[in-house]
């Protein structure tokens, strides 16, 4: 409720949506943050618990697993499901025609894709585990692409009620399942049953509900007809998913593959240390996701109302990501002792770097969300495709000497890159102040400095964590000392909160 109040208020404010539209939005949006916050909970949870279980190697080998399959999916989907979601959106009648069309292509594209991962990955010279783990990660991935295609014609027609719903039973059954397994110390390809199982209920859970609430039945058919249009639609989306599945997994990829015997280690020690910072992904994309509709609506509306917007929404975010950074910066050796054991010891450093790094994550989701508000995500795309090819030939060149270390510092190097070019394709949309951007910088990073200082001095007298409070007030009274925030921006939130 607390969430639906925020974006309701936020749309009141940006632009005149009727009531209807405004709880619509605001209710579709509370159940997914929701569910996404919970199966975030559940998941970083159950990732603690597998990696304390399996140690450094065979987590590596299970994460590289999931990564592997993971950069391929795109390919099976294509953007299809974005287009269906649009499609259906403005034709509700033929969204069984749609979805029928879809499967019949997805079945093609399936098999297809499964048989590259299968080929793929014995050319790459794995032993008969790895090669077991992917195997089964890639039934996974089908299963998923077709779940996926599903609930886009429930998003197609504004209810998320469902998905929310079976986000969270899906990510529930993979704990249970996954700790099944882990009590009863079965061999490691075991670990892929929990997605196997959460993923079959997920389809068969939104099969089911497209026949009981839409009263439709998905045959499979292969509609040239309906297909030319919707890849016409597609092909975008498809390009930026492509980049960004392959951008977000091929460090831990080339770990695995370039380091040899030492690469199971590698990417065990990477994969932990990213997992804190990615656990808090759903902040900016929750966020990005609300005021989307206002960047699109203003851009041809009004450029001012569009700039304060941006603005705000990055004042916001700086203000949030810069301690969490900090944060994590100077609580690394204790988080990772506390949560995986002195075995991942080495993922500390790398940790830390990726901290920093979590600074442009997070500030990079509502620049990609003005370029795509703006008519500029063809752009996006080209931006996301030239940093993910410099990631790749980065990584190339260093992992085989630096490691994991090399593989983080080109983490932290490449989504800074992305969100300096970015902001330059910005300023070609909106006047934005760089100086008042500067300032924002200046005065939460030394407000966070501050707030660590105060870390790691408590931390020699009580809890680490205990310490986290008082250094959390200290930068919040630091920060509006600077002038970081003002009494306007402190009102403008209210407003957004509080219901009228």
């Amino acid at each position: 409720m607390f969430i639906e109040l925020i974006i309701v208020k936020i749309l009141n404010i940006t632009y005149n949506l009727n009531i209807m539209e405004q709880k619509t939005v605001a209710q579709n949006t509370t159940y997914l943050t929701f569910s996404y916050v919970m199966q975030k909970i559940l998941s970083f949870v159950y990732f603690v618990v597998v990696a304390r279980f399996l140690g450094v190697e065979d987590l590596g080998k299970y994460t590289f697993a999931l990564s592997f399959t993971t950069m391929f999916a795109v390919f099976i989907d294509l953007g299809l499901t974005q287009a269906l979601i649009r499609e259906v959106a403005k034709y509700t009648d033929k969204a069984k025609d749609y979805i029928s069309a879809i499967i019949g292509v997805k079945l093609i594209l399936g098999v297809i894709t499964f048989l590259v991962v299968v080929l793929g990955i014995n050319l790459m010279g794995y032993p008969p585990l790895t090669k077991n783990l992917v195997y089964l990660s890639a039934i996974v991935m089908v299963i998923d692409s077709f779940t996926l295609s599903m609930w886009g014609i429930f998003r197609g027609r504004q209810n998320l009620k469902l998905e929310s719903l079976s986000i969270m039973i899906n990510q529930s059954l993979i704990v249970l399942v996954g700790f099944t397994v882990l009590y009863l110390a079965l061999p490691l390809p075991y670990l892929m049953a929990p997605f196997i199982v959460g993923s079959s209920f997920s389809l068969i859970f939104s099969l089911i509900m497209i026949r009981l609430r839409l009263g439709m039945w998905p045959k499979i058919q292969l509609n040239n007809k309906l297909l030319k249009p919707l890849f016409l639609i597609a092909w975008p989306f498809a390009m930026i998913a492509i980049f960004s599945r392959i951008y977000g997994n091929a460090d831990s990829v080339l770990l695995s593959y370039l380091l040899g015997s030492e690469g199971d280690k590698a990417v065990g020690w990477y994969q932990a240390a990213m997992k804190i910072p990615f656990a808090m992904q759903f902040i900016p994309s929750a966020f990005a996701a609300a005021i989307f509709p206002a960047f699109s609506h203003y851009y041809h509306s009004d450029r001012k109302q569009l700039t304060n917007i941006f603005d705000k929404s990055m004042l916001l975010l700086t203000i949030v990501v810069v301690p969490i950074a900090f944060g994590l910066f100077s609580i690394a050796p204790e988080a990772i002792v506390t949560l995986f054991g002195v075995e991942f010891a080495p993922s500390i450093l790398t940790l830390q770097i990726m901290s920093f790094g979590l600074v442009f994550v997070f500030l990079n989701f509502p620049l990609g969300a003005l370029l795509n508000g703006c008519d500029k995500q063809v752009m996006n795309t080209k931006l996301v495709g030239i940093v993910l090819l410099l990631n790749v030939v980065l990584n190339l060149i260093f992992i085989p000497k630096y490691q994991y270390i090399g593989a983080a510092y080109i983490f932290l190097f490449s989504h800074g890159l992305l969100f300096l070019m970015s902001l330059f394709v910005a300023k070609k949309i909106i006047p934005y102040s760089k100086k008042k951007l500067i300032l924002v910088f200046l005065r939460t990073i030394v407000s966070a400095v501050v707030m660590a200082v105060i870390v790691f001095v408590l931390k020699n007298y009580i809890s680490v964590f205990a310490a986290i409070i008082p250094a959390a007030i200290v930068y919040i009274v630091m920060l509006y000392l600077l002038k970081g925030f003002t009494k306007d921006d402190v009102i403008y939130i209210r407003k957004a909160i509080i219901k009228r």
